[in-house]
């Protein structure tokens, strides 16, 4: 705990960093501290500082890990005095003149995509693809500070609705264009996915924590520490991608394609006769993706928990893809949104749920093998990474068996009918 390390001159140092701190950033990361030491819980000290209690637990595990290194060197030196400039001279004012270069300007977030019903895929694609864009953009800042986890994962979900708007819209682009975009895509979510997956390990892991007696916490510090230190090299590779040219390039070229109407777009054959317009091609899209996630009905009652994790990407499919044609849909496809939601969402935990059996037992055995290279006094038990273990395939137990009552609300008449009454004002 912080209140436990936090010797007088920490004290010190945090209350100047807390008011003096050149960032904000670093200001909340000061407060964040001073407020453990004072006994405050973590949802106090977010709501505090207006952060996420993970942002807040997190900036508390990197103290009790890296102690007053979380800070920048020259943010713990006192500031030093400002050298007085001589006032510029007409020969300075010539001298100190550079070529203006023209800068990128970026799309900027909005509230809506702005698709239409009478517009053509293509272009509506690109609306779509402009709107997460733009969303992807503006957190990146926060991403690479690193202050509040919830923006790294903002930016990894642009990068997704990106990708998945992509498998909708690419039949209307030139394969070249979508090929080429998606590249830099793909590369992006790679950079994000590392470090975002150990955010949601570390946060369940946590969760698991908060259940357990004070004294009993400690024995999950190996296997958070091993993921700390995973995390900071994925965040460090991350951080080289997002300073790379290929990242620069990508955002330059993606930019310029979606702000370029007409960019990329598949020309049709005179010879065959087919529409392009959205309110024509929109519904075969939603009942092509619903019948996908229908397939399973046969499989559901005994499924392996593989065809369960097919069938949370067919959900994702048709989730996104409803989401997409929101603004030209009836107003029950945001009740539609919500019911593919819950069931994504449920199978969503039961992935996480198997993911983590799977990486614990990796860690186990890692564990093990180096614990025998001890001597006998200096092995530790694994006993509580063990119990972690039995907690979370007991979640992915309850997590599989309680599917098909979640399941049978997707199936029910009423679901059905309001799917076709979003569709039915195209």
């Amino acid at each position: 705990m912080a209140d436990q390390l936090l010797s007088p001159e920490q004290i010190s140092q945090l209350k100047n960093l807390a008011t003096n701190a050149k960032s904000d950033a670093l200001q909340r990361r000061a407060r964040i501290l001073l407020l453990y030491s004072e006994g405050k819980d973590t949802r106090e000290i977010a709501e505090n500082v207006g952060l996420s209690p993970r942002s807040v637990q997190y900036w508390r595990r990197e103290f009790l890990k890296r102690g007053m290194d979380i800070f920048p060197d020259a943010a713990l030196e006192p500031s030093p005095e400002k050298p007085v400039k001589p006032a510029p001279t007409p020969e300075t004012k010539t001298a100190s003149r550079k070529p203006a270069t023209k800068k990128t300007q970026y799309p900027r977030v909005r509230k809506k995509t702005g698709i239409k019903a009478d517009e053509t895929m293509a272009e509506a694609g690109r609306k779509v693809l402009h709107f997460h864009f733009a969303r992807m953009l503006s957190h990146e800042k926060g991403t690479r500070l690193g202050e509040n986890i919830e923006e790294l994962h903002d930016m990894r979900v642009a990068t997704r609705r990106m990708r998945a708007a992509f498998e909708v819209f690419s039949s209307f682009f030139q394969p070249k264009a979508v090929k080429t975009h998606l590249k830099g895509l793909r590369a992006s979510g790679r950079a994000l996915g590392r470090v975002r997956d150990l955010d949601v390990f570390m946060e369940k892991a946590q969760h698991y924590l908060d259940t357990l007696p004070e004294d009993e916490r400690p024995g999950l510090d190996p296997l958070l520490n091993t993921w700390q230190q995973e995390r900071s090299d994925a965040r460090e590779k991350m951080l080289v991608y997002l300073d790379s040219k290929g990242y620069g390039q990508f955002k330059e070229a993606f930019n310029e394609f979606v702000t370029t109407p007409g960019a990329g777009v598949r020309s049709n054959s005179k010879d065959k006769i087919s529409s392009d317009l959205v309110r024509h091609v929109a519904p075969v899209l939603i009942y092509t993706r619903l019948a996908a996630v229908r397939a399973y009905e046969s499989v559901v009652p005994n499924a392996a928990i593989e065809q369960l994790h097919a069938l949370r990407i067919e959900f994702k499919k048709l989730r996104y893809t409803v989401e997409y044609f929101r603004e030209v849909l009836g107003e029950e496809a945001g009740e539609v949104i919500d019911d593919i939601k819950t069931l994504q969402d449920h199978l969503g935990d039961l992935n996480d749920a198997d993911v983590a059996c799977r990486i614990l037992r990796e860690f186990i055995e890692t564990w093990e093998e180096h614990q025998i290279s001890l001597p006998l006094h200096e092995r530790k038990n694994p006993e509580p990474v063990v119990a972690y273990l039995a907690a979370k395939h007991a979640e992915r137990h309850h997590l599989m068996v309680t599917f098909p009552e979640a399941w049978a609300r997707f199936t029910r008449p009423e679901f059905s009918k309001q799917v076709a009454l979003a569709v039915s004002v195209l």
